[in-house]
C-alpha cells in the first residue's frame, strides 16, 4: 500500500504517545489524519544500531505478514510502511483481554478467536505470541482482533510435517485463556491439545519476546 502520510507529516502532526518503547521495542503512537486514527509503530527514536538493524527487520517482517491478511476481518487493515523504521495501520477501537471484564470472555468469544486463528493459518501465517494477552483485542461488538505480528512466521518457510505443530502453538494460546476464563465451556479435545502443547513448550528455546519472558 502507498504510504498515507510521510515522516514529515507525522512529525508535524498532532499525535499521542501510547507506549514508549523499551530496549529493542518500537514507540507506539496514535495520530488523527484525514478523518482516520492511525497507529504508528516507530523504531526511529530507538538507539541507532537498534533501529537500523532490529528495527528495520521487524518493520518489514510485520508488514509482510499483515499484507497477506489484508481484507480479512480481525487484523489491522490499510497497513503501510511510513518509512523503513515505522509501520502504520488503522486504529482498532477495543480493549485487550488482559484488561477486559471476566464476563465478556466466555466460550462464545473464544470460539470466535479460535476461528480467527484458523483463518490466519489458512493465509499461511503463524503468530507465535498469542499467549501474550495484550496481543488479543475485543471490540465493543465482542469481536476478536489479533495484534503485533513481529514474531510471526510464514508457514511456507517450514516443511509440511511441522505445520500442525506450529499452528498448535497459536491455538494453545487461545485455549490457555479459554480454560482460565471460562473452564466450563472448553471441551476435552481442546484441553488435550493445550496439555500436549505445554509439554512441548518446555523445549522451546525462545520464550516470550526475543527470548525474554514477559508477563502474559
Amino acid at each position: 500500500m502507498v504510504p498515507v502520510f510521510s515522516r514529515k507529516k507525522f512529525e508535524s502532526g498532532k499525535k499521542k504517545l501510547l507506549h514508549k518503547g523499551r530496549s529493542a521495542n518500537a514507540y507506539l503512537n496514535i495520530m488523527h489524519y484525514n478523518n482516520t486514527d492511525w497507529v504508528i509503530k516507530d523504531f526511529n527514536p530507538c538507539w541507532g544500531f537498534i533501529k537500523w538493524t532490529w528495527g528495520t527487520w521487524m518493520v518489514r517482517r510485520e508488514f509482510r505478514a499483515l499484507q497477506k491478511l489484508q481484507g480479512v476481518k480481525g487484523f489491522p487493515k490499510d497497513v503501510f510502511m511510513m518509512d523503513r523504521f515505522a509501520l502504520c495501520y488503522q486504529f482498532i477501537a477495543g480493549t485487550t483481554i488482559r484488561e477486559i471484564d471476566q464476563e465478556k470472555l466466555n466460550g462464545k468469544y473464544f470460539k470466535k478467536l479460535e476461528d480467527l486463528v484458523n483463518r490466519m493459518h489458512e493465509h499461511g501465517i503463524i503468530h507465535l505470541d498469542i499467549r501474550y494477552r495484550r496481543n488479543i483485542l475485543i471490540t465493543e461488538e465482542e469481536e476478536p482482533y489479533l495484534l503485533d505480528f513481529q514474531t510471526s512466521l510464514m508457514l511456507s518457510k517450514f516443511p509440511r510435517f511441522m505445520h500442525q505443530w506450529l499452528k498448535n502453538i497459536d491455538l494453545s494460546g487461545v485455549y490457555k485463556q479459554w480454560q482460565k476464563r471460562d473452564p466450563e465451556s472448553i471441551d476435552d479435545t481442546r484441553l488435550k491439545l493445550l496439555k500436549h502443547s505445554n509439554r512441548r513448550r518446555k523445549l522451546w528455546v525462545l520464550k516470550g519476546y526475543a527470548g525474554i519472558k514477559r508477563k502474559p
